[in-house]
């Protein structure tokens, strides 16, 4: 039953994959890259291990965003980059897959952040840029007493389903007072 879920899972977040992909594609066919970088953010964020339909987004939004530096729109190549390096965190858990794209989407978009600060801060380009690269590279991690108090609240519910089914029902399913208000507390 559990492998038969996660096959239907899998295979939903593969269709929507593919789906918002198409619907990125289709947007930039017309002109709106907004919308297709919306959809391909959306197709980022749906990460199935293996997936060719992430992998896919990740390097239309990549190429959309160098396309528009060099066309000179870098109000839609930050977008891009931002929601690449968007779908990328956002698909982070114990490891962070396409982690290795970050380092050079981060400089790209460092680079973007300084040039589009005026140019009468007393920094030159290069620091603003060093500046901008540092920020982007912090990313906060879980704080690990929250994470185990989670887990224990998690683990304490499902304990109590568990002493409420076993125990709180007979097997007409009538309640056992005491046993199902000891699995409610």
């Amino acid at each position: 039953g559990v492998g038969l879920a996660l096959g239907i899972i899998v295979t939903r977040l593969l269709v929507d994959t593919r789906a918002a992909c198409q619907a990125g594609d289709a947007a930039l066919g017309r002109g709106e890259k907004a919308q297709a970088i919306r959809h391909y953010l959306d197709a980022g964020r749906l990460y199935v291990p293996g997936s060719p339909y992430t992998a896919s987004a990740l390097e239309r939004l990549d190429r959309l965003g160098v396309s528009a530096v060099t066309q000179g729109d870098y109000a839609t190549a930050r977008a891009a980059f931002e929601a690449e390096r968007a779908a990328i965190l956002g698909t982070r858990s114990f490891y962070t897959p396409h982690g290795e794209r970050l380092p050079d989407l981060e400089r790209k978009l460092a680079r973007l952040l300084a040039a589009s600060e005026a140019d009468t801060t007393a920094a030159t380009f290069e620091e603003r840029a060093r500046w901008h690269a540092s920020r982007l590279a912090e990313r906060p991690q879980p704080k690990t007493p929250v994470v185990l108090l989670a887990l224990l609240g998690l683990l304490t519910w499902v304990g109590s389903a568990v002493v409420f089914f076993r125990h709180g029902l007979d097997a007409q399913l009538g309640l056992r007072r005491i046993p199902a208000v000891l699995a409610a507390s």
